[in-house]
């Protein structure tokens, strides 16, 4: 029984040989242009999805790069304020001993005063810094606040006491700020532990000098005064007049009880006392004032020029410790931009694995694709060939 094969079927066959023998052309072409072996998911379901697995943890990683480049940015901004701050501080620290000079008259101290007061708006204007973004890096979380406000010779904090992290590798986050009640503020006064004051009742020439811890277990927290019962007398009591110790007083002597130690020089009156207490906070816009404000009182008489000496130098404790405080902060500024380093060289490290095996799994084998190409192209062009023979045969070129 012979089949018969229609014009068209035949025709349709030899085309559809041919758009196979194209598809699988253009698709090798497409490899070799392109440079990637899978150019749908149909072509390889597995090595789909695990490229897009790692496309993935590659813009991951990316972007915790992106994480670390703002954090080092934002951190390295606040470094700088407060390397400034630093050296203002130690600016005004050189000013308050220049105060504290005896043969000094009001007139050079206002003077000093006056500069001291230039510093205090200078560090008002740094605890203000904004970064690249127009941010506040002292507000906290509140970064589109400004965070100090002076007016009327005080300064107030308007921004919160949150603190801005940001991630920078799967489960690790770096803080890329402090608020600025942690940098400016709550800052313990005196020594750290303990600070005295002078009363205002006093009339002597005495003046307080160096304080210090020499046994902590001993110092309790409590509150205390030295009194003086005449002028080379002194007794210490507590909050309830209790007689803690008491001795002979000299100019240049060390008072010491609790294990706490205050240093004097010049001579009390009878009555004269100073008050012995536990460190309260303190902020640096109040000490540059307070040292600005001594500098500025009248010294008529000795014991003027003992009141300005003693309260210059109580300024200048607190100085000390608010240059401390920026120590410490810039210290934790420090670990934190070391760790921002040693993950942005892990993180580098990782995208370079990432790349390869995304390559692996994705990149065409050139090598294979050319040589594929060499083989389907004659095919194709076979097919072609074949076609156009086959179309054009009819049975009229055989009739005579």
């Amino acid at each position: 029984m012979t089949m018969r094969i229609s014009t068209f079927w035949m025709q349709q066959s030899a085309v559809n040989a041919m758009l196979d023998q194209q598809a699988q052309v253009s698709h090798t072409q497409l490899e070799v242009s392109t440079g990637r072996r899978i150019l749908s998911p149909s072509d390889d379901p597995a090595g789909a999805s695990r490229a897009l697995s790692l496309t993935h943890a590659g813009a991951q990683n990316t972007q915790y790069q992106r994480n670390i480049d703002s954090a080092s940015s934002r951190l390295g901004n606040e470094d700088q304020t407060l390397s400034s701050v630093s050296d203002l501080l130690d600016r005004v620290r050189t000013l308050a001993l220049e105060g504290q000079n005896g043969t000094l008259d009001s007139g050079d101290r206002k003077n000093i005063a006056t500069e001291i007061r230039q510093r205090l708006s200078q560090l008002v204007a740094l605890a203000n810094t904004k970064d690249a973004n127009g941010e506040y890096i002292f507000a906290g979380n509140a970064t589109r606040t400004q965070p100090f406000v002076q007016n009327a010779g005080s300064v107030t904090y308007a921004g919160d006491q949150g603190q801005r992290a940001i991630a920078i590798a799967p489960g690790q986050s770096v803080a890329t700020g402090d608020p600025g009640s942690d940098v400016f503020q709550s800052i313990r006064g005196g020594n750290g532990t303990f600070q005295i004051a002078a009363s205002p009742s006093n009339t002597g020439t005495l003046v307080s000098g160096a304080t210090s811890v020499s046994d902590m277990s001993q110092w309790d927290g409590g509150s205390y005064q030295i009194q003086f019962t005449a002028p080379d007398q002194y007794r210490v009591v507590d909050a309830s007049n209790t007689v803690v110790s008491s001795g002979s007083y000299a100019s240049g002597d060390t008072i010491a009880f609790r294990g706490v130690e205050v240093g004097f020089t010049g001579t009390p009156a009878a009555g004269d006392s100073y008050a012995v207490g536990p460190s309260m906070a303190k902020d640096m816009f109040s000490t540059l004032s307070d040292i600005a404000d001594a500098l500025e009182s009248p010294g008529f008489t000795p014991h003027d020029a003992a009141v300005i000496s003693d309260r210059i130098g109580r300024g200048i404790e607190n100085l000390d410790r608010a240059s401390d405080r920026i120590v410490d902060v810039r210290a934790r500024i420090g670990a934190r931009l070391n760790a921002t380093d040693d993950q942005a060289d892990l993180n580098a490290g990782v995208g370079v694995d990432l790349k390869s095996a995304l390559s692996k799994v994705q990149d065409t084998d050139y090598a294979s694709a050319v040589s594929r190409l060499n083989l389907q192209m004659p095919g194709l062009q076979a097919a072609q060939a074949a076609y156009v023979k086959v179309q054009g045969l009819t049975l009229f070129n055989y009739l005579k």
